[in-house]
C-alpha cells in the first residue's frame, strides 16, 4: 500500500492500530507532509503497529511484502488488520 494518512474518521484522537500478520512487510512512517524522510522497519507476523498523538497524521504504508517469511497462511502472503474508532464517543 503507497503512502498514505488516515484521515476518514470522526475521531482523530483515537490511535490507529495495525497488526500484521503472515509474510514479513517493510512499512515506512514519515512526517506529516509526503516529502518527508521516511524511516523504514520490516514487520514481522504478529507485529502491532500503534499510530497515536503526532504520529497520527503521519503518512505511511508498505514497501514491499517478502514472500515466503512465513508459514502462517497455508498459500502465503500477509493480512493487515486495521483497528480505528471511526465515530466519536
Amino acid at each position: 500500500m503507497g503512502s498514505h494518512v488516515d484521515r476518514d474518521e470522526d475521531a482523530p484522537n483515537a490511535p490507529v492500530v495495525s497488526v500484521s500478520l503472515g509474510d514479513e512487510a517493510v512499512f515506512h512512517v514519515g512526517g506529516l507532509k509526503r516529502s518527508d524522510p521516511k524511516n523504514r522497519v520490516v514487520l514481522k507476523s504478529g507485529d502491532v503497529v500503534v499510530l497515536g498523538g503526532e504520529a497520527r497524521f503521519a503518512y505511511h504504508g508498505i514497501d514491499k511484502v517478502r514472500a515466503g517469511t512465513s508459514d502462517l497462511l497455508g498459500e502465503g502472503g500477509r493480512l493487515n488488520l486495521t483497528l480505528r474508532r471511526v465515530c466519536a464517543l
